[in-house]
């Protein structure tokens, strides 16, 4: 575009007048001040609220629509059956034994033989039928013994049950019959030719019959009648009768309880050891004890005593004893130590039958009187050291009249022949004792009821007449455990051990006083240890294996003098239980 002229120089007047006013001096512009002085009054003007509430028109959300639904019936033709429904089956955990029936059968080395067949059978909701019989023993004899040494023991039992929700009855009949030998000679004095004709077999009978009756919430807790029937192959016969009830009652902020027990004895031998007469015995003792115990919190108390009456009986100081019935325990949550103390006493007669379970060498006539405990003291203390180990110690002090115990016979030269007249068999004697000293047992239990059980106990005798404590050692050891690995194998273990104790040995038959030191040869037995071991394993839920193993002390001598005991017994067999139902 052409810019015309005037406008030209319009242009660069302009231009040149820009130019003159940046060159002059900044100095030149002159400088003022103002100053405004005036009162200020702040303030603040009204406001106004608009008057008015904001709407929506939403006509979505104010439309209702309704639903009309119509069904239309088409009827079908169909075969089809569906299935009825069936309960779920759920897997049943088993609180006890299915199976009401077992047998169990091995054999063993020396002849060993068990058998062991037992059955509780429901008749209905509140009867049980049970049976049972038991076989075990050795036929073959011990080395090194003159006379046959073999042993066995039989048993069959039958017992019925009634219960319902008010009392319990059971009902048992036994049958058993056990085989010994007077095996028992000094190998000194003996040869096998003098001995070929003596039969040295002792076979004892037992019969008994027993019911117990249970009441719940009543007065009258148990009573328990019993009938013993003994007899053996010389001519011994033994009755025995007793009864027993248990009652109680709650009183002062604990209960009154009592205890009735009667029993009866008649004891008849062939012969007596000495003469050729017989000899019977006829006792009979009533007895009444009553003792009021509480249990609180802290302390669990238990006072009382008992008397007792005896007929028949003239080794008694008095016809008429009494005893106490003491204990009382101190047990605080926070405490592991748990000190107590107990004074029991008590009174029983002894029999053939029982003194013969102890010791089965006992020879088929001897004395028979009964027992006095005027008291046994125990001061101890329960500990538990920790969640699995218990511990219990205690101090004990007794007082006994005609304390039983055990002598060796002397030989009889005259009935040389008879089995037990060889200085083979013993006699029970009695003997007014003290004696003190400790108990002590662990107790280790662990998972799945598996435990391992140590007790031990050490006496001082004070005999007063000074006569020797025979066969009675001083320290006694007992142990057991139970362990289960799983479901199928299971292991125990358990045993005994006799201490150092005194034996009698009689060789010579004089008619002298009996306890004249002339007659009697002492020896000192060492220890003898009695153990067993059981291993079963499960195969199934009805098929078990088992072994067995009894360990015996070696030596001529086992728990009794020149009665040895069988070092090792081995035997293995199997279990079958089974549900019978007749």
């Amino acid at each position: 575009m052409v810019m015309d002229r005037d406008s030209l120089l319009l242009f660069v007047f302009l231009l040149s007048i820009s130019i003159c006013d940046a060159q002059k001096d900044e100095s030149a512009i002159e400088t003022e001040q103002i100053l405004i002085v005036k009162s200020f009054t702040p303030s603040l003007s009204d406001a106004f609220k608009i008057k008015s509430d904001p709407s929506i028109s939403d006509s979505i959300s104010n439309a209702k629509f309704e639903l009309v639904y119509e069904l239309k019936k088409i009827p079908v033709i169909s075969t089809f059956e569906p299935n009825k429904a069936t309960p779920l089956k759920l897997k049943q955990r088993i609180l006890y034994d299915p199976f009401n029936t077992f047998f169990s059968g091995a054999f063993g080395n020396k002849n060993q033989l068990f058998f062991n067949i037992s059955s509780l059978i429901e008749i209905d909701r509140s009867q049980r039928f049970g049976f049972n019989f038991y076989k075990d023993g050795f036929g073959n004899d011990l080395d090194n013994t003159f006379l046959r040494s073999n042993q066995n023991y039989n048993e069959i039992g039958f017992n019925h049950n009634l219960r319902s929700n008010q009392y319990n009855v059971n009902t048992q009949f036994k049958f058993s019959k056990s085989l010994n030998n007077y095996f028992g000679l000094n190998e000194n004095v003996w040869d096998q030719s003098s001995l070929s004709s003596i039969n040295p077999q002792i076979r004892r009978n037992r019969f008994k019959v027993r019911s117990n009756w249970n009441w719940y919430d009543y007065f009258l807790h148990n009573f328990i009648l019993q009938a013993n029937l003994s007899t053996d192959n010389f001519d011994s016969i033994e009755k025995q009768i007793g009864l027993s009830a248990d009652f109680g009652s709650e009183l002062a902020r604990g209960n009154l309880n009592g205890k009735i027990k009667i029993q009866g004895l008649n004891t008849r031998f062939a012969s007596s050891y000495f003469e050729k007469i017989k000899e019977e015995y006829s006792q009979a003792q009533g007895s009444l004890s009553l003792f009021w115990q509480n249990t609180s919190k802290d302390l669990r108390i238990k006072i009382g005593a008992g008397i007792a009456y005896f007929v028949g009986v003239d080794q008694i100081s008095n016809d008429l004893i009494y005893y106490p019935e003491i204990e009382i325990l101190y047990q605080k949550e926070e405490n592991k130590l748990t000190p107590y103390i107990t004074a029991i006493g008590g009174a029983k007669l002894n029999s053939y039958s029982s003194l013969s379970v102890l010791n089965p060498y006992l020879a088929p006539t001897t004395p028979l009187i009964p027992t006095f405990n005027k008291y046994n003291v125990k001061l101890g203390a329960l500990s538990r050291l920790a969640s699995v180990l218990n511990f219990d110690f205690g101090l004990t002090f007794d007082e006994v009249e005609n304390f039983s115990y055990y002598q060796r016979l002397p030989f009889d030269n005259e009935n040389e022949l008879e089995s037990y007249r060889l200085s083979n068999a013993f006699e029970s004697r009695y003997l007014d004792l003290s004696f003190y000293g400790f108990n002590a047992s662990i107790v280790i239990n662990m998972i799945k009821d598996n435990f391992i059980r140590f007790e031990t106990s050490y006496r001082f005798f004070n005999t007063h007449q000074e006569e020797i404590l025979w066969n009675i050692p001083s320290l006694k050891m007992n142990w057991e455990s139970q362990i289960r690995w799983n479901d199928r194998l299971a292991f125990s273990f358990n045993g005994s051990m006799w201490g150092d104790r005194s034996a009698a040995l009689r060789i010579i038959f004089l008619e002298q006083d009996l306890t004249n030191d002339l007659l009697i040869n002492e020896e000192t037995l060492p220890i003898f240890i009695r153990s067993s071991a059981h291993i079963t394993y499960k195969m199934s839920e009805q098929f078990d294996i088992f072994f067995k193993g009894k360990f015996n002390s070696k030596g001529i001598h086992g728990r009794w003098a020149y009665y040895p005991e069988p070092p090792l017994l081995i035997l293995g067999g199997i279990t079958y239980k089974f549900d019978f139902q007749y």
